[in-house]
């Protein structure tokens, strides 16, 4: 049985609000606050025993950029959290991790290309998931204090692939100025390596505060299921399908289970900060529950569905054969949903790690279509079908009521 007319347009509502009259959500700013007041406000009105905890936060905000050498001025974007700088220096250039160890770049503008702008560094102190080789890189640059350091990228990958050029650093713990730029134009702007150029960043970090809600649904025995899609965004972007589409399924989910008689207490929740790099919601999250999660009989994470050309494809992750083949016999019964492949950058990626059985839901185009969208402009209700939504609430329903 599908959703009633009423649940259809409570998914279109949520979103409209959200990527409409709200738009940019990203963590600190008035838009997440009011996004966050709106679930809450929401979830309260369905009956939902509520919690609002608050946590500190960075805002940041950049007025200009100005590169210049010799007598040309080049394009360049502040990192995102960057610190602000006014600097003339000598001009340095590397491209391999081997010249970062050797390179003597101490009060001098470093360029850095290639090996060492292939994708984006985790943030210094990023706890879920973070190569070696980033942190050894973060730990080099800042032990050869360069004034300041001018990323010259292509096109992204994974989670920045609609993007060109694309941020390096985006970390407000890692203090050494940064800019960004297009490789055809840092192909010129090497060209004066061993001169002075000038490079100014008008930017500010100003302190902020944020919350975490969580609605509960008290179930009749022990244990607990998690519902959770992250309301943040990052800067710039409406995030229609990076999450509000994600959010809009959780609040409608919520409203068809709001006389839940279940078995498992029920944990809605919009995680604040997974496209931040501090991500504080699930960090403060994670201390509530003093990194014990035994309790959780399942999680379900929702970020990147209902793109207009795909289905929504669930993956699965620490669940016997038998727990997932009797969710794969729910889905089986719809024709918009499809098993699809396991990806990591999520939320569910807190909590596998931990060994709690997780679902995964996203677009089943999400590496090829999704993320070019996503974290850009163009990330807009447009590309959002509302059938595939209302789908969506209506499998996960089913799953709840019937699977577990």
């Amino acid at each position: 049985m599908g959703l009633s007319v009423k649940g259809k347009d409570f998914i279109r509502t949520y979103l409209e609000k959200l990527t409409v009259e709200i738009g940019q959500r990203h963590v600190g700013s008035d838009g997440n606050r009011e996004a966050v007041d709106f679930f809450y406000n929401v979830m309260a009105s369905l009956g939902y025993d509520m919690q609002k905890d608050g946590f500190d936060c960075i805002e940041w905000e950049c007025s200009e950029v100005h590169l210049k050498a010799g007598d040309e001025e080049y394009q360049a974007f502040s990192s995102p959290y960057s610190l602000p700088c006014d600097a003339s220096a000598e001009l340095v250039h590397i491209s391999t991790f081997d010249e970062l160890k050797k390179v003597d770049v101490c009060g001098k503008i470093l360029a850095i290309t290639n090996e060492l702008t292939k994708e984006q560094i985790m943030p210094k102190n990023f706890v879920f998931y973070n190569p070696e080789e980033h942190k050894q890189m973060i730990s080099l640059l800042e032990e050869k204090k360069p004034k300041a350091i001018v990323c010259i990228t292509g096109h992204g990958e994974g989670v920045s692939g609609g993007l060109y050029p694309f941020p390096v650093f985006e970390d407000g713990d890692f203090d050494i100025p940064s800019v960004y730029m297009k490789d055809v134009d840092g192909e010129k702007l090497i060209k004066f390596v061993g001169q002075k150029i000038e490079l100014s960043i008008e930017a500010e970090r100003i302190f902020a505060k944020s919350y975490n809600p969580i609605a509960r649904k008290k179930g009749e025995g022990k244990g607990r299921i998690i519902l959770c899609a992250h309301i943040d965004t990052k800067k710039n972007t409406p995030g229609a399908l990076d999450n509000a589409a994600g959010v809009a399924v959780l609040m409608a989910l919520a409203e068809e289970l709001r006389e839940y008689k279940g078995l498992y207490d029920i944990e809605v929740i919009p995680f604040n900060g997974e496209d931040y790099y501090a991500v504080p919601g699930q960090m403060l999250y994670i201390n509530q529950n003093n990194g014990d999660f035994k309790d959780v009989r399942l999680v379900i994470n929702i970020d990147g569905v209902g793109h207009k050309d795909s289905k929504s494809a669930f993956s699965f992750y620490n669940l016997s054969d038998h727990e997932t083949n009797k969710v794969m016999r729910v889905i089986g019964n719809y024709k918009t949903v499809v098993k699809g492949e396991e990806w990591y950058e999520g939320d569910h990626s807190m909590f596998l790690q931990k060994g709690v059985p997780c679902i995964a839901v996203t677009s089943e185009n999400c590496r090829d279509v999704v993320m070019n969208i996503s974290h850009t402009p163009k990330d807009t209700i447009d590309n959002v079908d509302i059938a595939l939504l209302e789908d969506l609430v209506t499998v996960l329903k089913d799953i709840i009521s019937n699977a577990l």
